[in-house]
């Protein structure tokens, strides 16, 4: 075996430790179902429950949106624009896709993304969800804001909420720039995962235009187009 050989394999052995015993780590596949409280090992991929479903969304938006960083045995995914990078998560950037779009999860490659442990608890903190039990802090690094009544009605969160939905107005709009902005602020994940639910239709509007790849839209009625990626309207607005 040559020298250059032998220090790949000890170096990728090294890693496959490094993850595997290091208890802040753990694969997006496996913290979603402790998120849900559910088995990894017995899921049906083609029975995902809703919780789970919910769990694995969030932190594929998040890793997309680089709000997390997802690594491999290989190393970061996503770690930046330059153009070197990006051919290199190409196939990144397709399966997250197709999870997204699609609903289709694949288990050997969600499997396959490790995130890290205070990152995620930051993301529970700044998203206002609960933690994942198996990573529940002893103590938050500092308090949580109190719950104030907030002037005219708008939720005490409203700054987070804004910041939630421009990133999965972002994504969406990386999956298909002709989605239009009425049926991205009435789409189910926007509502559901942005609560937007505690929102005007024009609020969100207003907020996702600053991501909008597409600055000058015709006004009126949305034309009647197929997208790319299945948007369904949030049930709770159907007349």
């Amino acid at each position: 075996m040559s020298r250059q050989l032998k220090v790949f394999n000890d170096h990728c052995l090294r890693v496959d430790m490094y993850l595997d015993d290091n208890p802040d780590y753990k694969t997006v596949w496996q913290l979603a179902h402790h998120w849900a409280g559910l088995d990894p090992e017995i899921t049906d991929i083609n029975a995902i429950p809703p919780a789970l479903r919910e769990h694995i969304i969030r932190l594929v938006i998040a890793i997309r949106n680089r709000v997390i960083t997802a690594r491999t045995r290989s190393g970061i995914v996503f770690a930046d624009n330059s153009i070197i990078t990006f051919f290199e998560d190409i196939p990144h950037y397709i399966k997250t896709r197709i999870c997204l779009s699609w609903g289709v999860f694949n288990k050997s490659y969600l499997d396959s993304l490790y995130v890290k442990r205070e990152e995620v608890i930051d993301l529970c903190i700044k998203s206002y969800c609960d933690f994942p039990p198996c990573w529940t802090p002893k103590r938050l690094p500092y308090e949580s804001p109190a719950i104030k009544e907030s002037k005219n009605y708008r939720p005490a969160t409203e700054t987070e909420d804004k910041i939630r939905c421009q990133a999965i107005a972002s994504a969406l709009w990386e999956l298909d720039s002709a989605i239009h902005p009425v049926h991205m602020a009435q789409s189910t994940i926007m509502q559901r995962f942005g609560n937007g639910r505690d929102y005007g239709e024009e609020t969100i509007k207003d907020w996702i235009k600053s991501v909008d790849p597409q600055k000058k839209r015709k006004k009126g009625a949305p034309p009647k187009i197929q997208y790319k990626i299945e948007l369904i309207k949030d049930p709770q607005l159907e007349d």
